[in-house]
């Protein structure tokens, strides 16, 4: 199938014509001044003037004779203001297919062919916002909500959200293309529009303008506009971005691929510890307009076509909203904002220069770049950039600028995807906070006006509850999960197990989860201030604490549901005695003894700790590291259990009686146990730190693990 008809055969069909139907409009609110003038004799007073039907209207009366003398015309006087609006309510349109005519006073003063004003009125409206409305995720999230809700056999809606009749109003600093270039900084987003297309144009040269053809698949486009502010709510800029509407994209047609790796976490905190145990210089680097630094992609097979054909291939754009021309659209040469594939182009474009810079990609890790004397870490158009002296850095840098990338240096990590780092060179610490995000939780969860709790999670387990309550929380449930786990994830591992339990029943929500969603926020007004505090020793050691409670569910759930049998994993990596890998999950498998559950967990952890090890490896190669230290590395196994200790222990290939059972799948770390090298060991139960992400604990005994783990 050629491109052309791919393209017509995807289009959207045409609208629907819409059928005139009987319309009742108010009339709009009239100004008392200047006062409308009406033909009314001077002791007449003003009577009710009916809408009446052509149809039903009286003949019009014989001319008079000529001899009869015409009466003197009526002076022209204004009605009091009561009378005026009565004679406004009095004279309502209303809109039909044929004429209707409009009486004062028993006298016609006009006819109105309402065919026309309904033609006027359905023309002037924004039909492609009502599409795109009618088409996006949201509209199909309150369509399912409600046929969650409804009652078949009676045609009932039983429950309804409280915001599904509300419209979502603009925010004041997210105007659109009318409210900006309307409201009172007009001319300052107008001066930010120019700016962009003149950068778009002359200092990127991001496109071509070319005649629009039948053929092509042109991207509508948008403008988006932002309100930068200083704290104390001062304008500080206003900001215009030409994008492109990358939801009307055609696979294979706009796009191929758009897969774009990020960093993982685990080797943000592993560079973060081991600039405060060596002392590292950190630059963080910003990227101005970082997706037009990159080309646009190429369909695959572009080599083989004709110069006709890829004449006809490539990203076909509408012009700017107020620098359009008749005729003309855009055809990108670079990757606009709101492509698809746009963020897969840029990596493709920073690896590129990275590697001309000296830099080459670990296997571990594709966004963890790392040459002799310099590591880069890349997320998206973030950068973070570790060296054991500054120079080395500068170096990197001037190499990429000399190689087009156009960038902006801050002095130091302060802030990493949401994340804020405090970094305490007095102390040798550094913290991890998300204050902001913190704060968003309690408002969303409406928590501010409740007791704060000591821990995140009631005492027990939290059960599926199929008989209880519905829930009756204003807010969305899974978007508040959303927000807890990128914080439990990145700087709260102290609430890991209860945004675990909580998230289980995102798609069959009760009161009870819902209120212990709202316990993990009220335990967080009280912490809300708090993070993780790295406070690394000087060996280079990991240390991996595993923990599981078998079958926690089997006294609280339905004991003929298989879930209730499941046991729970938890466990945490830590770097020099700090965290840097938890979790809490259900295990996939149902264990028959405590010891195949801890045995599971055991084999779980692994899966994290090798990888770990060999990231360890490489980044040590950037730093600077001695080969002697490789020698000393020491990483160790805390279990609380002495069958599964025993298990671990033995020789690849032994069981026993209990073990027999077991797959495969679960021994196979048993082989990478090895003395000086990865041991397992016992360890006291309430020394035990993954006992916080199997369970919900006690306060004293929570208070201490959380010391432990996060520091405060």
């Amino acid at each position: 199938m050629s491109r052309e008809r791919r393209i017509r055969g995807l289009r959207d069909p045409p609208l629907p014509q819409l059928r005139e139907t009987p319309t009742l409009l108010e009339p709009p609110a009239v100004p008392p001044d200047p006062p409308v003038p009406f033909d009314v004799p001077p002791d007449v007073p003003p009577a009710d003037h009916p809408i009446v039907p052509p149809t039903q209207q009286r003949e019009p009366a014989a001319p008079p004779a000529p001899q009869q003398r015409e009466p003197p015309a009526p002076q022209q006087r204004e009605l009091p203001a009561p009378q005026q609006r009565e004679l406004r309510r009095s004279t309502r349109k209303i809109i039909r297919p044929d004429n209707w005519t409009y009486h004062t006073a028993k006298t016609p003063k006009q006819k109105i062919r309402t065919g026309v004003l309904n033609e006027q009125y359905l023309s002037a409206l924004d039909w492609r916002l009502t599409i795109d409305l009618l088409k996006s995720a949201d509209m199909r999230a309150m369509l399912a909500l409600v046929d969650d809700h409804t009652d078949i056999d009676t045609r009932t809606i039983e429950w309804m959200h409280p915001m599904m009749l509300g419209a979502k109003a603009n925010s004041e600093d997210n105007p659109n293309w009318a409210q900006a270039m309307n409201g009172p900084d007009q001319a300052g987003y107008w001066d930010a529009c120019e700016e962009e297309i003149s950068t778009l144009t002359t200092g990127k040269d991001a496109w071509d303008v070319v005649n629009k053809e039948p053929w092509m698949n042109v991207l509508p486009s948008t403008w988006a506009f932002k309100c930068k502010r200083y704290p104390d709510g001062i304008i500080r800029k206003l900001k215009a971005r030409f994008c492109c509407r990358g939801d009307k994209q055609i696979e294979g047609v706009d796009f191929f691929d758009t897969y774009a790796p990020v960093v993982n976490w685990q080797t943000v905190r592993l560079m973060l510890i081991l600039s405060v145990i060596l002392g590292l210089s950190t630059k963080q680097v910003d990227y101005t307009c970082a997706f037009l630094h990159a080309p646009i992609d190429r369909d695959p097979d572009w080599d083989q076509l004709t110069a006709a054909e890829q004449a006809k291939r490539g990203v076909f754009v509408d012009m700017p909203r107020g620098f359009s021309e008749p005729g003309k659209v855009l055809r990108l040469k670079k990757s606009l904002y709101g492509l698809k594939q746009s963020p897969r182009n840029f990596f493709q474009h920073l690896k590129t220069n990275l590697e001309q810079a000296g830099f080459v990609s670990t296997e571990i890790d594709p966004c963890l770049f790392v040459s002799d004397r310099v590591i880069c870490l890349v997320y998206v158009d973030d950068t973070l950039l570790y060296s054991p002296k500054p120079e080395y850095i500068e170096e990197a840098l001037a190499k990429l600028r000399n190689q087009g990338m156009d960038l902006e240096v801050e002095d130091s990590v302060a802030g990493f995807l949401g994340v804020h780092i405090d970094h305490t060179k007095t102390t040798a610490t550094i913290k991890l906070t998300q204050k902001g995000l913190t704060q968003r939780i309690i408002k969303a969860l409406n928590v501010g006006s409740l007791e704060s709790k000591e821990t995140p999670a009631e005492f027990g387990a939290l059960p599926a509850d199929l008989d209880g309550d519905p829930p009756q929380g204003r807010y969305s449930y899974a978007s508040v999960i959303g927000m807890l786990q990128y914080l439990q994830a990145h700087s709260r591992p102290d609430i890991t197990f209860a945004v675990s339990q909580c998230a289980r029943y995102s798609h069959n929500t009760r009161r009870s989860h819902e209120l212990a969603l709202e316990r993990i926020g009220q335990y967080l007004k009280l912490t809300q201030g708090e993070g993780l505090i790295l406070s690394p020793s000087d060996t280079l050691d990991v240390d991996c604490y595993v923990d599981a409670d078998f079958a926690g569910l089997w006294s609280y759930e339905d004991p003929n549901d298989p879930s209730c049998a499941k046991s729970r994993t938890g466990f945490v990596v830590c770097i020099s005695n700090c965290p840097v890998i938890w979790q809490s999950k259900l295990q996939g498998l149902i264990a028959l003894s405590t010891m195949e559950a801890e045995y599971n967990a055991l084999s779980e952890a692994m899966k994290f700790v090798l990888p770990l090890r060999t990231l360890i490896r490489t980044v040590s190669i950037g730093v600077g590291l001695p080969p002697e230290t490789f020698v000393k590395f020491r990483t160790t196994i805390w279990e609380d259990n002495n069958g599964a200790l025993i298990l671990a222990g033995l020789e690849p290939g032994r069981t026993t009686p209990r073990s027999k059972h077991y797959a495969v799948r679960i021994h196979w770390f048993r082989s990478h146990l090895k003395p000086n090298s990865i041991e397992v060991h016992k360890i006291d139960t309430k020394k035990q730190r993954a006992d916080i992400f199997t369970k919900a604990l006690r306060g004293d005994l929570f208070r201490a693990i959380r010391f432990q783990l996060c520091g405060w």
